[in-house]
């Protein structure tokens, strides 16, 4: 009886780990999928982090006309363009911390909405999104 125990003790975290892994291995399947589906009207779309306080949420971030997407298989959010007041690229986080890529952060109605993008994302959309401040002349668009 005794090896029973031994293959179940060892059996249950090896199928953890394999389910562990194909999960791990199906989510980019996802954000692929999510890019796909944008790219024949997007300017630009890459892969994000969606900053929440402490949680940084793996999205699929696009760029298009009228609107900037952010989306993963748990989240489906927009913004309107024409609502943004600023757009800021920076390398440091509202909480106070450093970002381990460039930091793109919105204003819209007071409220900052921060991604984390790797170097060569944030370069494409900050040509196409340039940085833009509220008392400067001018509205923010995607070019």
């Amino acid at each position: 009886m005794a090896p029973n125990y031994l293959l179940f003790a060892l059996g249950v975290p090896a199928l953890a780990a394999l389910v562990w892994w194909y999960r791990r291995s199906r989510l980019n399947d996802g954000f692929d999928l999510i890019l796909t589906r944008h790219r024949p009207t997007a300017k630009v779309s890459s892969r994000a982090e969606l900053v929440d306080g402490r949680n940084h949420i793996p999205v699929a971030l696009t760029l298009e006309q009228q609107h900037i997407y952010y989306e993963n298989s748990d989240l489906d959010a927009t913004l309107d363009i024409d609502q943004i007041d600023e757009v800021e690229y920076s390398s440091d986080l509202l909480t106070g911390g450093i970002a381990t890529g460039a930091v793109l952060r919105l204003r819209a109605h007071g409220r900052a909405i921060e991604f984390v993008l790797d170097m060569a994302a944030a370069r494409r959309w900050s040509e196409l999104l340039p940085p833009h401040r509220m008392d400067q002349i001018g509205t923010v668009h995607a070019v």
